[in-house]
């Protein structure tokens, strides 16, 4: 009757959730990275080449998920889409699939929590999972985030089970989940290796590892005692480029950056020639290992963060910690709070360890747009705190504990709610809540090009033309439209002073995006000149994502 109850009660916050995704998806505009992710997609079903979404470091396993029953229609329709005059007709098809991965993390949050706190522990998880702003309002999008997040929770599960049984689950299916996780996300590759050593600190503590015997030395035990997870490690890391390699697969042709880069070696250079004649026969691109070095490149030249009303040009170190403490709704704060005050023991386990090492490496991540990239540590902690509340009551009577559940489920539900049909927005109220949320946080935490659809509502429920928009977004709605688009901080404006906008605005409705005038100042030489502009503008009003302005009376700079 428990098992039974448990996937039932799985199967209505999973059914809850994705109908909050389905109605909030209709609701939403294109993300700035959803249109890329469409054409790259199609274009690697049609071709077979992943060439595209390599070169950009975008990983296949969620694109091509996504935007396989799109193929597949194109197949049985006898006509390709066309990926801009039909994207707003195929794109909800792709969303939904996302919801796959969205099941896939729900399904695995539950059967952790299970494995180190029993039934309750999963029944409180699927609650805290489902009811998640952030991950709604990414579950929705045809984006990469949620599916890392599930398949590093699978990951998780699979290899904690498998410590103890055969060599096909002790490093063979965690060998393949981990290449499938890489080859969804490449920023799995370095998460692993951090939830292997959480789950095998606390076993090597109850082997004795820490504690040599007497006349041995620390060193020369320890690394006797963790031998194993450096053999199956080995064997997981080999399996899971195996996996990666095969699954991204390849064109059979040169590298060009390559072959330019050897093509201009000076006359003098010993090995010109033999560089030469290998950048033009090593035909073994595009594969997984460009996606990788992009994606390491990236976060070596780091990134700059907007902040707190602040931006900074390079990346700070303390980026995720404060993110997350306006992102995480109250309900999971106070939870986390109570938990480490009065029952910091029920919060033992290893999947702790493993948010703990998590966090101490975001303070070195330096790709800081969005919690986003830290889904899987926020995931992880949402399962160990549904374990340490079911650990804390386990001793309680059962109708206290019902009455917990249902208490849990209603708080935390929410601000879900509320904040619907836009979770990306999110921000708690201990930081002003969701509508000063921009002030502190900017880009894919915020506004990342999906209020286009609220704007023509608000214009239009107003009586005013359609606005001209300056936004951090790449939908066709704006880019096959040179009347909307107002992207003034492309050279071809030529804006040298703030008093320079005005040309540009005079005589019309703007909006402007929140992550232009909160987010990254440096995207062209001139964009600080038109933020400089806007601040000193008063908005007529406010959607979620743009501030509306109206210059139609003619005159002077106002």
């Amino acid at each position: 009757m428990t098992r039974w109850f448990d996937v039932g009660w799985l199967v209505l916050w999973g059914a809850l959730s994705s109908a909050w995704c389905l109605t909030a998806a209709q609701d939403l505009s294109a993300t700035f990275d959803e249109p890329f992710y469409l054409r790259a997609g199609l274009r690697s079903w049609r071709s077979g080449s992943n060439w595209e979404l390599m070169r950009a470091g975008a990983m296949p396993v969620p694109i091509d998920c996504e935007y396989l029953p799109i193929y597949l229609w194109e197949r049985i329709r006898g006509e390709p889409f066309d990926t801009e005059t039909d994207f707003h007709k195929i794109l909800p098809y792709a969303r939904s699939v996302n919801l796959l991965f969205w099941w896939l993390q729900l399904t695995y949050g539950m059967l952790l929590a299970r494995t180190f706190g029993g039934p309750w522990a999963g029944r409180f998880s699927i609650v805290l999972q489902a009811t998640e702003p952030s991950f709604l309002g990414h579950a929705c999008l045809a984006t990469t985030d949620i599916s890392v997040t599930g398949l590093l929770l699978a990951f998780t599960y699979h290899y904690y089970h498998g410590r103890d049984a055969g060599r096909v689950r002790r490093w063979l299916l965690p060998g393949i989940l981990y290449g499938i996780s890489m080859a969804a996300k490449a920023s799995a590759l370095t998460f692993v290796p951090f939830i292997m050593l959480a789950i095998e600190v606390p076993r090597w503590y109850a082997a004795g590892a820490f504690s040599p015997p007497p006349g041995v030395g620390r060193l020369r035990h320890f690394w006797r005692a963790t031998s194993l997870l450096r053999w199956d490690g080995l064997k997981i890391l080999t399996v899971g480029m195996i996996v990666l390699w095969g699954y991204c697969g390849c064109d059979w042709r040169p590298q060009q950056s390559f072959v330019k880069w050897a093509d201009g070696l000076p006359e003098d250079c010993r090995w010109r020639d033999e560089m030469r004649w290998v950048a033009h026969n090593l035909k073994v691109f595009p594969n997984a290992g460009e996606g990788l070095m992009y994606q390491i490149k990236h976060n070596i030249r780091g990134h700059g963060a907007a902040i707190l009303g602040e931006y900074y040009p390079r990346a700070i170190w303390y980026y995720f910690p404060v993110a997350l403490s306006i992102k995480l709704t109250l309900p999971v704060i106070g939870l986390l709070l109570g938990l480490l005050l009065f029952r910091p023991r029920s919060l033992f386990n290893p999947l702790s360890l493993a948010v703990l090492f998590l966090l101490i490496f975001s303070l070195n991540c330096r790709v800081q747009i969005g919690v986003r990239i830290v889904f899987p540590v926020v995931a992880l902690l949402l399962v160990t705190l549904s374990v340490g509340l079911a650990r804390t009551s386990e001793k309680w009577a059962p109708g206290p504990r019902w009455a917990t559940l249902l208490a849990l489920s209603a708080i935390c539900a929410y601000p879900a709610i509320a904040v619907w049909p836009d979770g990306m927005r999110y921000g708690n109220e201990l930081w002003g809540g969701t509508e000063n949320t921009h002030r502190h946080l900017a880009e894919a935490n915020y506004d990342w090009g999906q209020g286009i659809y609220d704007l023509d509502r608000w214009t239009a429920a107003r009586g005013l033309p359609p606005a001209k928009v300056w936004y951090y977004g790449m939908d066709p709605l704006m880019g096959n439209d040179p009347e909307r688009l107002l992207a003034l901080h492309w050279p071809k404006y030529a804006i040298e002073t703030p008093a320079d906008t005005w040309k540009h605005v005079r005589g019309h409705v703007v909006a402007v995006g929140v992550s232009m005038l909160y987010g990254n100042p440096n995207l062209s030489p001139t964009m600080g000149n038109v933020i400089e502009f806007f601040r000193h503008q008063t908005p007529i009003g406010r959607t979620r994502n743009f501030f509306v302005y109206d210059f139609r009376e003619a005159g002077s700079p106002p």
